[in-house]
């Protein structure tokens, strides 16, 4: 349906023309974000599984620190091409069975996992491994999509955002306690385990996972919140697939900035992050506690850290791109003070503000992905951004921080790390006016 054929009809209109409808899309609504929530946390439990036991795995197998960085390396390159195939995957079959299908071949390669010993083998799971696990991200946040209008997408996307640090902090834990009840030794049931529970819970969401409202003939989010339903980018409503994604993804000027910003995150995110023991360890001074917690503290604040950019997402669901730029500023701000700081205590405040202001931008990168395609693209269109991010801003973080370091001082490197989240905060700002005219909300 195309913008100057959206029906005028709000949302109260349409419940009182339509009750019985409009309560059925209200509590499916909330179906559908319970399963891309918790749904998304159960990926981070049968992802990661290989990383957190590497070393251990290591010396029980003999394998050299080279052969286990080929494996880790073979889930990283997948997954972000992966994000790619699998987003335009998404965008043209069945949400429900897309995203339940996806997360439990992903279980079920996470239990194969613990009895596979070859080193070719595990390289080859880990390849397809990311190739699935590309799906679920652009499923999930596809289905929010389409089932949230203009000013509610934001805060849902927002809170969607905490299940992948809840899956990621949660995974260790679950690990250490399975190790200490099976033992150091029995390894496999850090596989196994969140493989059978997570297997089981896809099956669930076979059952009762969402598809787009329309498909489970509740009618369209222009049919029930009129102009303020969907974005108003959607060009010719009746174009060809690959005409949409060519003119609205691969030469969209607001798309490639969005993955230019999106690299620039990730790059700030791993710049920080992998270089943490390196930069407070040997250059400032602090122990390997206090860098660990100083690490901890970026990760685990930035779960509480995403409500308040909820709340923005919901107050100005329209303003995303000025309260990225905003944070971003405030984060070149921090990361200045965190490059001359010596004391402990502030030194877990600031890392605390840094993950909060680095999750929350990524996380406003996913909303205006989803604000600013047509919905029948969203899917490869969060997967395009997302290519950016893992392919260039983490491969560049790897290779820039140290190369600067080693060359001038780490001053210099986290200097250039400032300077990248103020262009950052820039490329946002030029989005502000692309998206007041294509984001409609009731005043």
């Amino acid at each position: 349906m195309s913008h100057t054929h959206a029906k005028p009809d709000t949302s109260e209109a349409f419940r009182q023309k339509h009750p019985e409808t409009f309560a059925r899309y209200l509590a499916r609504r909330r179906m559908v974000f319970f399963v891309a929530y918790v749904g998304y946390v159960c990926a981070y439990l049968v992802r990661n599984n290989f990383k957190l036991t590497s070393e251990a795995l290591r010396l029980a197998n003999g394998w050299s620190l080279t052969q286990v960085g080929l494996i880790l390396t073979a889930f990283t390159v997948t997954y972000g091409f992966g994000k790619f195939i699998m987003g335009m995957v998404v965008d043209r079959t069945s949400l429900r069975k897309t995203f339940a299908l996806a997360l439990g071949l992903s279980a079920a390669l996470c239990i194969s996992m613990s009895f596979i010993s070859s080193l070719p083998v595990l390289f080859g799971a880990m390849l397809l491994l990311g190739l699935i696990q590309g799906a679920l991200a652009p499923a999930s946040m596809t289905m929010i999509a389409n089932w949230y209008p203009n000013k509610s997408r934001g805060a849902g996307i927002a809170i969607w955002n905490t299940s992948q640090n809840l899956g990621g902090a949660g995974l260790p834990l679950i690990i250490t306690g399975l190790l200490g009840w099976a033992g150091p030794d029995n390894l496999a049931v850090a596989f196994w385990v969140p493989g059978a529970v997570v297997l089981a819970i896809s099956f669930l969401f076979w059952r009762i996972g969402g598809d787009r409202p329309e498909v489970e003939n509740l009618g369209t989010l222009d049919d029930i919140y009129g102009e303020t339903g969907s974005p108003r980018a959607r060009g010719e409503p009746a174009a060809a697939y690959w005409t949409l994604v060519r003119r609205e993804v691969f030469t969209n000027r607001v798309i490639l900035t969005l993955a230019a910003i999106n690299a620039m995150l990730y790059f700030l995110r791993f710049g920080i992050l992998n270089w943490m023991p390196a930069f407070l360890g040997t250059e400032m001074g602090f122990t390997r506690a206090q860098y660990s917690m100083a690490f901890s503290s970026l990760e685990w604040i930035a779960i509480p850290g995403s409500f308040p950019f909820a709340w923005l997402s919901a107050t100005l669901p329209n303003r995303q791109s000025l309260v990225g730029c905003l944070g971003l500023a405030a984060l070149a701000g921090l990361i200045v003070f965190y490059m001359g700081n010596r004391s402990y205590p502030l030194l877990l405040v600031s890392a605390g503000l840094m993950g909060m202001l680095i999750y929350g931008p990524q996380l406003i990168v996913n909303v205006l992905t989803l604000n600013l395609v047509p919905l029948r693209a969203a899917g490869v269109a969060v997967g395009f951004v997302g290519l950016g991010g893992y392919l260039v801003g983490e491969l560049c973080a790897n290779l820039v921080m140290p190369l600067l370091a080693e060359r001038f001082n780490w001053a210099t490197s986290l200097a250039f790390l400032a300077g990248i989240a103020m262009v950052t905060g820039l490329l946002y700002l030029s989005l502000r006016a692309h998206e007041a005219t294509t984001v409609q909300v009731d005043d």
